[in-house]
Parts: C-alpha cells; sequence; structure tokens
C-alpha cells in the first residue's frame, strides 16, 4: 500500500517533492529551481509568509535532503537529487542532521525514514557513528526494538531492521553501545527479532550478533542467551534466502563457533542438520564457509553423534571433495575425517556404502596440497579394516 508523502517533503511553489531543498531567511524549506525561479522574477518575498526578504541568499537544507532521500528508498521512489552523495562539509553538518534524526525518532514523526537517515550516515564513516554515539543513539534506537505482543506491523519491522543494522555498525568501535545491547533486557528484544521479525529484520538481528561473536569476551555471553542458535539455525534452514543472505547467517555461525561451548549449543539447536542441507543448494562461496563451520562443529563429540546420524551425511559431503575447489576438497575431507575418527564400524561402513573410497583416491591422484593428501591417507587406514565387510 503507497503512503502519502510528508507535506513537509513538498515545495510549497510546486507541491512537487523537493530534490534540492533550501531554506530562506524566514525558515521556510523550498526546492532551489522553484525558489530562484521566483526571486529572478523580482519578488522580494517569501511566497508563503509574503514577508519582506531581508536576505535573498538562501542555504542548502540538508537534513530535509537526507530526510528525502531516506524515504523515496523506503518507498520505491526513483529520483535524482542534486547534491545526492555528498557528505555534510562538516561537523556542525552531520550532528545537525543526526540530532534531527533523533527528534523525528523520538517525537514518533517519519520514523522509518529518520532511522534509514542515520543508517546511510552511519555507513559513510566512524566519525558520524561517533556522532550518533555521543548524542544518544544507540538508547534511542534500542528502544524501537521493544516488542509487545507477537506481532509488528510491516512499517515497524522495517525501522527495527535498519535500527538494528545501524546497531551493528555502531558495536564494530564502542564498548559502550556493545554493553548496551547486551543487557538483558535488549538482548532478549533483539533475539525476538531474529526468531519472529521480518526476513530483513532476522537478517540484520544476525549481522548484530556477528559482531558481538567477533569480541573475546561477549563470544559466549552471546552464545548462552536463550533462542539464538534456534534463531541461526531457522534462518539457515530458509530456502527464501539469496546466496548472500546465505553466506551471511553462514558467517554468523562461523564466528559463534569460534567458542568451544557455543559449538555445543549450536548443535543441540539442529545446526549441523541445517548446515548439511544448506549444502544441496547453496554457491561455491557458500559451500567453502559451511565446509569450514562444519569442520568445527564436527570436532566435537556432540557434532559427530549429530553428522553420524544423518542419511545424507556422507553422501553430500563425498560430493563436495572433487567438485567445488580445492579448499572445498580440504574442509570436505577434514569433516569426514572427524567423524570417522571415532571408528565407530557402523560410521565406517556408512561412508564406504556412500562411495567413499574411490572419491579418496581421486583425491590422492589430483594433486591437491600435503596437507590434504595426509588427511585422506589417514581416513583410508580407517576405512581399509571395514572395506571388505561392507561388500560381503
Amino acid at each position: 500500500m503507497a503512503r502519502s508523502v510528508p507535506p513537509s517533503f513538498r515545495c510549497p511553489i510546486s507541491l512537487e517533492v523537493m530534490k534540492d531543498p533550501v531554506t530562506l531567511s524566514t525558515g521556510l524549506t523550498y526546492d532551489r529551481a522553484n525558489i530562484e525561479k521566483w526571486l529572478k522574477a523580482g519578488n522580494k518575498t517569501c511566497p508563503v509568509t509574503m514577508m519582506p526578504l531581508q536576505d535573498a541568499s538562501v542555504i542548502p537544507n540538508v537534513i530535509v535532503r537526507r530526510l528525502i532521500q531516506a524515504w523515496c528508498a523506503d518507498n520505491g521512489w526513483k529520483r535524482s537529487f542534486k547534491g545526492e552523495n555528498i557528505i555534510p562539509s562538516n561537523r556542525v553538518d552531520t550532528r545537525d542532521c543526526v540530532l534531527f534524526f533523533l527528534k523525528e525518532i523520538a517525537t514518533g514523526q517519519n520514523v522509518q525514514s529518520a532511522v534509514r537517515g542515520l543508517k546511510q550516515l552511519a555507513k559513510e564513516s566512524e566519525e558520524n557513528q561517533q556522532c550518533i554515539v555521543s548524542t544518544g543513539g544507540p538508547l534511542l534506537l534500542v528502544s524501537l526494538l521493544w516488542v509487545n505482543g507477537s506481532d509488528l506491523a510491516h512499517e515497524a519491522c522495517e525501522a527495527c531492521e535498519d535500527a538494528l543494522s545501524v546497531l551493528a555498525l555502531l558495536c564494530r568501535n564502542n564498548s559502550e553501545t556493545e554493553s548496551l545491547v547486551m543487557e538483558p533486557q535488549k538482548l532478549s528484544w533483539i533475539i525476538w527479532h531474529l526468531q519472529h521479525s521480518s526476513t530483513g529484520a532476522k537478517l540484520a538481528a544476525a549481522t548484530l550478533f556477528r559482531t558481538l561473536f567477533k569480541q573475546d569476551d561477549s563470544r559466549e555471553v552471546i552464545g548462552k542467551a536463550k533462542g539464538v542458535f534456534e534463531g541461526l539455525v531457522n534462518l539457515l534452514a530458509d530456502n527464501s534466502l539469496n546466496s548472500k543472505a546465505q553466506k551471511r547467517v553462514v558467517k554468523v555461525m562461523g564466528s559463534a563457533c569460534e567458542s568451544r561451548a557455543n559449538r555445543m549449543k549450536a548443535v543441540e539447536a539442529g545446526a549441523v542438520v541445517a548446515l548439511v542441507n544448506l549444502l544441496r543448494r547453496c554457491q561455491k562461496p557458500c559451500i567453502e564457509r559451511v565446509l569450514a563451520t562444519l569442520e568445527l562443529l564436527c570436532a566435537t563429540v556432540e557434532g559427530k553423534d549429530a553428522a553420524a546420524s544423518l542419511p545424507d551425511f556422507f553422501p553430500v559431503l563425498i560430493e563436495k571433495m572433487v567438485r567445488v575447489s580445492d579448499i572445498s576438497t580440504e574442509y570436505a575431507t577434514a569433516c569426514v575425517l572427524e567423524v570417522c575418527a571415532s571408528n565407530k564400524i557402523e560410521t565406517l561402513q556408512l561412508a564406504l556404502e556412500a562411495g567413499i573410497y574411490p572419491q579418496l583416491l581421486l583425491v590422492l591422484q589430483s594433486g591437491g596440497s600435503a596437507r590434504v593428501k595426509c588427511k585422506v591417507q589417514e581416513l583410508l587406514k580407517r576405512l581399509h579394516s571395514v572395506r571388505d565387510q561392507c561388500y560381503l
């Protein structure tokens, strides 16, 4: 459903959405082309108030321009803007923009566009991020994530998506923002969005968690929070995600699994199953990351058991040994070796029945790295003792 254009975005002269808003000495804002035409016609008054102009100069209204840009992007409007990609010329411009956006959010006016404006500023530079932090932005952004009940309007979901994206950017370089989002109550809101919000907001929440998982002092704290790994596993299982989004979620899981304690949590949440299923449908760059994460999980006892119990584990992993890249060959071989390291006869037989023996020989003949060949030889040793039994 199309949303009406905020009246403040329209030029009072043409009633069209402004492309290059400028402000007169009276404080009213017009589109530059229209007000300059008015002034060149010999008029010396403000078109709306008809007050005499003490100064005929105009000042670019950076704040309004950014709000209009954000609103148009939000609503699928394709418009060209003068100075569209211009960063505010100085710190005062940036601070004014930030304060205006925060005021809009605090008063509930054009919230979605204001948050989008903050996102654009945060992406431009670390200096802008620091400005958002110093003006109290993180607390206001986190407050948008509060949920009461089990449903959010579409507009609120989109505002939350951008708020989560901004917080992820701020957490990279600001420990205070990181501490804020890690407070139990705030953390529960983010997890709610990871599990129940729109797909876009889920991905934004996952990106925020990746930033937190990268920090040694917060990795296991986040991992202990109820619902984090369940939310990530559900995203991995989402067939509607494109390859870029799949890779994004796998990166989050990989960062989380750098902690041994988190690996156990991930396995319990069903990460091994989700990753093996994802291998069937993802593309090359994602395949390599999936296999790298699987190797971490299969290094745990719980991960070995989960993988060995999956009927598709060996067929899928064996396929990725030779048909993707040298990197995937190494990771896939390492995963299979981890699972077979228990030397359980039934596990080794499952591998043989899936056709691993000829594939291993093919890897040996393909001229791979010494590290890969060493792992292949180790696997062949373990498989040799049960190979004959498998074909009796």
